[in-house]
């Protein structure tokens, strides 16, 4: 998915709003998941996002998202986003993301995804890293409320 972030996306300084990119983000992660189950999904949480460049305006932002763990209703996706200025040629990473969908009935209600086809080493191992962020995560409940679960703060390495 690729955009050029519009003067109306940034502020006075130049560059674009965080929060303009996130729902980028999110759409990516929504359009990758959604191939994945085709049906209705939420957006459940945003793990370990990480601004590592300042994105400007009228810099060409693309952003790949792909899935790294599947649950029974839950999927986590894999965010990048890259920004390039396409008059200097000059394309750096941006920021990274992971986003936790959870697929729904009519209802509103989670139900079951089909499993996450593995074929390399590296989509092996991003799977087994996708499966302990959601077995921590799955452990960690409030106490006020045992039917909400919330996840620590945890630090992510991209590769």
């Amino acid at each position: 998915m690729s955009q050029l972030i519009l003067p109306e996306q940034g502020g006075r300084a130049g560059f674009a709003h965080g929060g303009e990119i996130m729902k980028l983000m999110d759409t990516a992660a929504g359009t990758a998941a959604l191939r994945h189950t085709h049906t209705d999904l939420v957006t459940a949480r945003v793990e370990g996002i990480n601004f590592y460049r300042p994105i400007k305006i009228w810099n060409l932002v693309a952003i790949n998202a792909f899935l790294t763990f599947v649950g029974r209703s839950s999927m986590e996706v894999r965010v990048d986003v890259f920004c390039e200025d396409v008059i200097k040629e000059d394309k750096v990473h941006a920021l990274s993301a992971y986003f936790i969908m959870v697929a729904v009935d009519d209802k509103g209600k989670p139900i079951e995804v089909p499993p996450l086809i593995l074929k390399s080493k590296k989509e092996k191992d991003l799977w087994e890293k996708g499966k302990r962020r959601y077995e921590m995560c799955k452990r960690d409940l409030m106490p006020e409320d045992d039917n909400f679960k919330v996840c620590r703060e945890e630090l992510i390495a991209f590769d």
